[in-house]
């Protein structure tokens, strides 16, 4: 591709990040904003649960769509610069450095849940309602049934992931088979063997798109059975602090990035 297309891909690549990003930034005051309202009903005794559970489910299902949108507007820039989504230079050095096949695990999605839920709702709402107990004590409860069904969720995410990690240690180790290494050493000395060696490459970045799909649909499909699990108040509680874990995550390794002078970093 020519330099100036290039140039244009990386462009849009990181356009679309950042995108997303703000994307972030207004959802995650969107949750919270919802928290803060169903708190202020409940410490009032003015609460609708049915209305309040409508209104909290939309936002759940309003978070979703907005990943789906991200993970399909940037497969299609991936099929014109694939490796640039694995090492993203429009991240922080952190946040690279925690990216699984150009995202994050979705194991962690469930580890996240169990890690703002609890047991005993009924034993702390009295205390919430009189003030002493925060948001996310109210939400916390998780019921056997979501326990068992969260665990289940978590051993078949966690088996697929061991699994597309496995593929992608595959795709590395052919880099280095013999085919690849032969058309390396023979492009030394035989000018059409830069072509050969191009479309070998070519093929092994069609299978890193295929894996990048694959594993964002397993985010995707990790997000969808874990919100279906939790109660719509639990849901927009878990998507407000992952949001706001994820942008944390991001600033913290800006400011890293800039005390170590790696000011190229966005």
């Amino acid at each position: 591709m020519a330099e100036g297309g290039s140039s244009s891909d990386h462009a849009a690549s990181e356009r679309c990040f950042l995108e997303w990003i703000k994307l972030q930034e207004e959802s995650q005051r969107e949750l919270f904003e919802a928290l803060n309202a169903v708190e202020n009903r409940a410490n009032s005794n003015l609460q609708n649960s049915e209305e309040t559970e409508r209104q909290l489910t939309m936002l759940v299902d309003k978070s979703i769509e907005q990943f789906q949108d991200y993970t399909d507007r940037r497969m299609q820039l991936a099929k014109n610069d694939v490796s640039a989504f694995f090492a993203p230079v429009w991240c922080s050095t952190r946040e690279t450095s925690l990216l699984w096949i150009a995202g994050c695990r979705p194991s962690l999605f469930v580890r996240l849940a169990y890690s703002l839920t609890g047991y005993e709702l009924e034993t702390r709402v009295a205390e919430f309602l009189q003030g002493t107990k925060p948001m996310e004590e109210l939400a916390g409860e998780l019921s056997p049934r979501q326990m068992e069904q969260l665990d289940s969720l978590q051993m078949r995410t966690i088996k697929e992931e061991e699994r597309l990690t496995s593929k992608l240690a595959r795709m590395q180790e052919e880099m280095a088979d013999q085919t690849v290494v032969g058309i390396a050493i023979r492009s030394m000395k035989e000018e059409g063997a830069n072509e050969e060696l191009e479309k070998a490459l070519e093929k092994q970045d069609g299978k890193m798109l295929k894996l990048i799909q694959q594993a964002d649909e397993l985010r995707i499909r990790s997000l969808n059975e874990l919100t279906e699990i939790l109660r719509p108040l639990q849901a927009v509680l878990f998507l407000a602090f992952s949001k706001k874990l994820h942008l944390s995550v991001r600033e913290w390794g800006q400011r890293s990035d800039r005390r170590h002078g790696r000011v190229g970093n966005r």
